[in-house]
């Protein structure tokens, strides 16, 4: 651990116990806890392996936020065993308005009262279940939107969880469930199926229950948000405009979305894509001027390192 880090450290942090899914690691994605959070960074425990210089996403699930805070890049910026310090590196404006929404929160609460919060990630009556839900997808579904109209706040440590385990991947009789769900519900079914997405990185088979959801409640700009987050998930990306291309696959698997009889889902399909494509120009402008930024760099190294400083003659 580096310790010199840890103490230059300035940002005020708050302790806490959030559950997080962890993807980037030199592993496939998995669930980590968050020890101590700042608006700069964290302190991650978690069994995958984590290695200085990685790029981890984090999602975050808070006590009383309806979804998960989003982290696009967390570098890992010092690693001992199951504990990795990360630093935030991308973070849209969005959620950083978010993560400092819940500092000053939590911030507050501590100040007043002195104590600190801390969260019970795997409830121990809800221990072994994962194999039975896991072969009835209506009754997992069942029993999570019974734990979702209970504590919404909690659902993600919760029902969240244990679902989350059963379906590690969003099978086609899963979304196929869900998507009955939505079309035959409310408000409440629609927002638990959007909690339950969140623990998929955007996959297609998704889709369906997507665009139920777009054609039942068009005006909602809570729901419209969540599943615009639900498709953008891109988890690990690799290579400079890993990012930007795979929201060009995205844009492209929303083409499907076009010969949809329903005008609310070809509409936010159009606008979505359109999005999407702002994203991306916006995304390899980024790119390229941070490689220009570091070749500039490279050249007045090599330069001051071959020649030394010369003035210009008169």
């Amino acid at each position: 651990m580096n310790l010199k880090a840890e103490d230059q450290r300035t940002a005020p942090r708050i302790c806490v116990q959030f559950r997080a899914m962890v993807s980037g690691s030199a592993q496939p994605e998995g669930i980590g806890i968050i020890l101590d959070l700042s608006r700069s960074g964290c302190r991650l425990e978690s069994p995958l392996l984590m290695l200085p210089g990685l790029s981890l996403e984090l999602r975050i699930a808070v006590p009383g936020l309806e979804w998960a805070l989003t982290i696009d890049g967390a570098d890992v910026q010092w690693a001992n065993e199951e504990i990795a310090g990360l630093a935030f590196v991308r973070i849209r404006e969005a959620e950083q308005q978010r993560l400092d929404d819940v500092m000053t929160t939590r911030l507050a609460r501590k100040f007043e009262d002195g104590g600190e919060e801390h969260s019970e990630v795997v409830p121990f009556e809800f221990q072994g279940l994962e194999p039975v839900l896991s072969k009835n997808p209506e009754l997992a579904i069942s029993k999570g939107l019974a734990w979702f109209a209970q504590d919404r706040a909690e659902f993600w440590f919760r029902g969240g969880s244990l679902l989350s385990r059963a379906f590690p991947t969003c099978t086609p009789e899963f979304a196929a469930a869900l998507g009955e769900l939505v079309k035959a519900g409310g408000d409440t079914e629609a927002d638990f199926s959007l909690a339950i997405l969140q623990n998929y990185l955007g996959p297609t088979s998704t889709h369906g229950v997507l665009k139920e959801i777009v054609s039942r409640f068009p005006h909602d700009a809570s729901k419209m948000d969540g599943v615009r987050i639900s498709i953008n998930s891109t988890g690990v990306v690799s290579g400079e405009f890993g990012l930007a291309e795979a929201w060009r696959v995205k844009k492209e698997s929303l083409t499907r979305w076009l010969t949809d009889e329903r005008q609310a889902v070809t509409a936010f399909a159009e606008q979505h894509m359109a999005e999407l494509d702002r994203m991306i120009v916006a995304e390899r402008r980024r790119v390229e001027a941070e490689r220009e930024r570091r070749e500039r760099s490279r050249h007045e190294e090599e330069s001051g390192h071959d020649h030394g400083y010369r003035p210009k003659p008169f």
